[in-house]
């Protein structure tokens, strides 16, 4: 199953090549919590701008693997397939998308400032996740 979706997202990033942005044309971009992922974007990614919804659903494993690398290695954040897995599209989609502005160093490396404000919203939005779906803690 892996090997298939690996080669599905593989032409998917073939076929969208270039179409990411490269630079921000925002001052002081959002941080926005993607709910389908568990993970975060800025508001000047593109990724939910372009018409492909391939492309948003191949970017979910980079986009989560990113928040692992932004909270640091101590924090339990969980996975989207495997560590392993996520780690091998985030390392792909770098080389379809080098100057993608999602993979700017300040959005890819450990921040505790901003590892502790992802850390607060996961938290709250797992509790509103489990609320909805009547869970007890």
């Amino acid at each position: 199953m892996n090997l298939i979706l690996k080669i599905w997202i593989w032409i998917t990033f073939l076929r969208n090549k270039e179409q990411l942005p490269t630079e921000s044309k925002i001052t002081n971009p959002k941080m926005e919590y993607e709910e389908m992922s568990g993970a975060f974007i800025w508001e000047d990614e593109g990724l939910w701008d372009v018409r492909n919804h391939h492309l948003a659903a191949a970017f979910k494993y980079v986009i989560h693997h990113r928040m692992t690398l932004i909270v640091g290695p101590d924090n339990d954040v969980d996975v989207m397939r495997s560590k392993k897995f996520d780690k091998k599209i985030f390392k792909m989609a770098k080389k379809h998308f080098p100057h993608w502005i999602g993979f700017n160093e300040s959005r890819c490396s450990y921040n505790p400032e901003l590892a502790d404000r992802i850390l607060r919203i996961k938290k709250v939005a797992d509790w509103r996740l489990k609320k909805l779906f009547g869970e007890d803690y």
